[in-house]
């Protein structure tokens, strides 16, 4: 994709982004450290748009404040709200989920549109303040990443359908050119073939290693590496350890398997790049998965569940395992799924090579963060 041009000035729009989730990074952190997909997305975000013209804050709780990649990044324990309105912020957009939409409201003042960006399900903790009829009502908007999670979202919190928008994720600039027109897929896979687990401890990885020696069984010296810990969520290790340290154990005793832990995007996407199929036996419902479309935009077959959204975030071209069956059912089509993308992979044939030289060119004109930044400004067009 041609990189995208930029807004005339006077069609400038000042946004601050702020989370208050007490992680310390800033906008060029995610070039250089491991973050989880909703904290990369708001570094991406905010250089796309910032690219393109716009005047872009980014508030977290970084130890220092600074200008990166075009982004104004600042410190929380520097900029109180009651400075806030000080800025004059056009529009004022929250990670996650706060709980002080109220408070926040009435420190921007009047003129100053007020959005909820969220990527949470609707069962997780940082979100349930939307019960909150007052809460609720504090924000012009609700930005959510899928149409799966926007119908939920309506339903269990009572959401006006107006007042939501769906503007999705993306995946990061080191996966986006990783197989160039007229590069071989499939002969650059790893013999013997690898596969990948790239998402958190707790979604799915335990499963994966339950079924990895009946994958290895049925295709011989197949390899599994783990690119998977809570530091993208700056867990510290004593901590990582004490609630996932058996899952990492296992994953060094089982043969086949090579425990990585999490790497920055730019590493993992070198990776990646060997990598014959993402293998992703989630039983948590997403509400994206960059995870997914990262390893579609590497040439990998991808293997996960059919829940939550990610059929949506798949687009066609995951195998797609259903859950309603009972469990070991489940893992036994898994298995199928995985054994048969392998063995579809190594065979190399021209169908094969077809399938994922399609499935990366969805990636490229869908789903990288310069396309997201276009689509954020058209919403945000009222504005002007």
């Amino acid at each position: 994709m041609e990189p995208a041009a930029t807004v005339p000035g006077e069609n400038a729009v000042r946004i601050g982004f702020a989370d208050i989730s007490h992680l310390k990074y800033h906008a060029g952190s995610v070039d250089n450290q491991p973050l989880g997909g909703a904290h990369s997305a708001a570094c991406y975000l905010a250089r796309a748009l910032a690219r393109r013209g716009h005047d872009i804050y980014l508030m977290t709780y970084a130890s220092s404040s600074g200008d990166f990649e075009g982004v104004k990044c600042l410190s929380w324990d520097a900029t109180p709200p009651s400075t806030l309105r000080s800025f004059q912020f056009d529009v004022f957009v929250c990670l996650h989920g706060i709980g002080t939409a109220v408070a926040l409201r009435a420190a921007l003042g009047p003129a100053t549109r007020f959005a909820l960006w969220t990527q949470h399900s609707f069962d997780q903790p940082a979100v349930q303040f939307l019960h909150s009829a007052e809460e609720r009502r504090a924000f012009d908007d609700i930005v959510l990443v899928s149409d799966w999670q926007r119908t939920e979202f309506i339903r269990r919190f009572q959401l006006d359908p107006a007042r939501t928008q769906v503007l999705r994720n993306a995946v990061a600039p080191a996966f986006e050119n990783l197989f160039p027109d007229h590069t071989p897929i499939l002969g650059e896979k790893a013999r013997p073939p690898i596969l990948a687990y790239t998402s958190a401890p707790f979604r799915g990885l335990d499963l994966l290693l339950e079924v990895f020696p009946a994958i290895r069984a049925a295709t011989p010296d197949v390899r599994l590496r783990v690119f998977s810990s809570m530091s993208v969520y700056q867990t510290s290790r004593a901590e990582d350890e004490a609630k996932y340290g058996e899952l990492y154990r296992r994953c060094r005793e089982t043969a086949g398997v090579e425990y990585i832990g999490s790497l920055p995007q730019a590493a993992l996407a070198d990776e990646m790049r060997n990598v014959m199929a993402l293998a992703y036996p989630n039983t948590f419902a997403e509400t994206s998965c960059i995870a997914v479309m990262e390893a579609m935009a590497s040439g990998c077959s991808v293997i996960t569940t059919a829940m939550g959204a990610l059929p949506e975030t798949a687009t066609g071209f995951a195998r797609l395992v259903p859950l309603g069956f009972g469990r070991q059912r489940y893992l036994d089509q898994f298995v199928e799924q995985v054994t048969d993308a392998l063995r579809t992979g190594l065979r190399n044939d021209t169908r094969a090579e077809a399938q994922l030289r399609r499935q990366i060119g969805s990636i490229r004109a869908n789903a990288t963060w310069d396309l997201r930044a276009m689509e954020w400004e058209r919403w945000l067009q009222p504005l002007d």
